[in-house]
């Protein structure tokens, strides 16, 4: 009896083991992540482990996040005429599966909070200096922003691919810019929408004159036309059918001669 409980002890005491080095070795990768291994004799392997349980034997397993991240930075530029200005710029990125042993090997144990801190934000500035010193302010600041945000998120994304960081998308707010310089801003764009406004009212006038020329042309020629066609309808039949009701209404006018009489015959008088 005694010898048949020692060995259910160490039964349990196997299968305890079994099932703890059975977690030990096996991973289970979480959704919105990659796992990074690291060997005892190797170091950082070269391929990541998607997401679901794997077995890891004794490597040591780091959980990376490559889902979509939303970044928001201040960023301090200046425009191609000199002007400071400060901007609110906001990006959606995430680190590409296929290189995220790249990215741990370039920054080692860092969160990625530090990274978008440090190494993306340095990348997000320099993106934005270079691209801003293109334009002017009132180009960033009015109808040319779109085309500047494009150019900033080109820029941007070319800097980090390399890496393994994807940015998916970029744009920013109105830059900040001291209060003589927006009223500067605002008379010029006042002054440009005064410029379109009458262009536009002179167009309209030039459009309604065009179409009051091609009415009286219209007019005219319908007239010719109804005119024409009243010309055309008169033969010598019509002529002697109105000369015949006429005599048959007013009677007979004849003229004799010179200095002769003039008689006029009544058809029933």
């Amino acid at each position: 009896m005694e010898k048949s409980v020692k060995w259910s002890i160490g039964a349990v005491v196997v299968l305890l083991g079994v099932t703890i080095g059975g977690f030990r070795f096996f991973e289970k990768i979480d959704n919105g992540n990659v796992g990074i291994r690291y060997s005892m004799s190797g170091g950082v392997r070269d391929s990541a482990l998607q997401q679901g349980v794997h077995y890891v034997g004794l490597d040591k397993v780091t959980q990376y996040p490559v889902r979509s991240q939303t970044v928001k930075q201040k960023v301090g530029l200046a425009t191609k005429d000199g002007k400071k200005t400060t901007v609110n710029i906001t990006y959606a990125y995430h680190v590409d599966p296929t290189k995220a042993t790249k990215v741990y090997k370039k920054f080692g144990s860092a969160d990625i909070k530090s990274i978008e801190n440090g190494w993306l934000n340095q990348k997000l500035q320099k993106a934005g200096r270079d691209e801003l010193s293109k334009y002017s302010l009132l180009d960033v600041m009015g109808s040319g922003s779109a085309k500047v945000q494009g150019a900033i998120l080109k820029d941007f994304q070319k800097s980090v691919e390399d890496q393994g960081f994807i940015v998916e998308d970029l744009s920013f707010g109105v830059p900040d810019v001291d209060d003589q310089t927006q009223k500067s801003i605002d008379d010029l764009i006042k002054a440009s929408q005064d410029n379109e406004r009458a262009k536009l009212e002179a167009k309209t006038k030039k459009t309604q004159a065009e179409a009051d020329a091609n009415a009286k042309i219209a007019r005219a020629e319908g007239e010719a036309k109804a005119n024409k066609k009243i010309a055309d309808s008169i033969t010598d039949k019509n002529i002697q059918y109105m000369e015949a009701q006429a005599r048959q209404q007013h009677g007979w006018v004849t003229v004799q001669g010179n200095g002769g009489v003039i008689t006029n015959q009544a058809g029933n008088n």
